[in-house]
């Protein structure tokens, strides 16, 4: 929508009206760090701001706050109270659950970031692709509301990308086989059809292959549980005319998985 979208004068890009910052515990980032995420992230107008200094932000300030890690959680806690916007905590793979399970009475989601070994990944990787998809205008937006409906209690995050749907189907994670809910975000180049996003998206909220996972007879319980799933969906056609780049990559965000891995 129009009115969702405003004009900056960064690189001359169009934003959508969405105000994200990622708070980041000063110790973890920093020097060539720091500055080398600050160039990823500016040009998709995310803001990068030390735990250290959020008692300096307005309450009103932002509309997401993503909180990196454990340590910048507990850096920021005596005053997230402070902030009526959405709050989501984003965790490497080496974070433990409980870390992740603590942090919920300050957040409405923690998310743990598949394939990210470390807090850099995660910027690197999944953590910037749900930012991309929240500031950057599409061809179908995933919307602040979108999130907030969706994003809730322990999530993983993923990135899959490839030259076909197929190719994008046989990499997905054996979670998107449980999960309750799912935000999927979709960049894809130009001669990418939409019955190939469909068919992926189609494979997670029918459970498409399920083989692997339940009885060749599932009983009632089971097929109430697969049927169970709220999905949103974002698209974006790639503007790198580079050419560089996969064909179709998708980033996931599941929630209600109820441990099972």
């Amino acid at each position: 929508m129009e009115a969702d979208l405003v004009t900056h004068t960064v690189e001359r890009k169009i934003f959508r009206s969405v105000r994200a910052v990622i708070v980041y515990d000063p110790l973890a980032i920093h020097g060539n760090d720091l500055s080398v995420i600050d160039r990823l992230y500016r040009p998709i107008n995310v803001e990068l701001l030390s735990y250290k200094d959020l008692g300096k932000a307005s309450e009103d300030d932002y509309d997401v706050l993503g909180i990196l890690g454990q340590t910048a959680l507990e850096g920021s806690s005596p005053i997230l109270g402070n902030f009526n916007c959405l709050k989501l905590g984003f965790y490497s793979e080496r974070e433990s659950p409980e870390q992740s399970t603590s942090s919920m009475k300050y957040l409405k989601a923690a998310i743990s970031c598949l394939g990210s070994k470390t807090l850099l990944d995660s910027l690197r990787t999944t953590m910037f692709h749900f930012y991309e998809s929240l500031t950057l205008p599409s061809l179908l937006n995933i919307d602040l509301a979108d999130v907030g409906s969706i994003a809730r209690g322990i999530g993983i995050s993923f990135n899959e990308s490839g030259k076909s749907s197929e190719d994008v189907i046989n990499k997905l994670p054996p979670q998107c086989y449980f999960a309750r809910s799912a935000l999927l975000h979709f960049t894809c180049k130009k001669d990418v059809t939409l019955e190939e996003v469909y068919s992926i998206s189609k494979t997670i909220s029918i459970r498409r292959s399920l083989g692997p996972f339940v009885s060749e007879n599932p009983n009632v319980d089971q097929i109430k549980m697969y049927k169970r799933i709220r999905l949103k969906m974002g698209l974006r056609v790639a503007q790198d005319r580079s050419g560089a780049g996969p064909r179709i990559s998708l980033t996931g965000i599941l929630f209600g998985i109820n441990g099972k891995l």
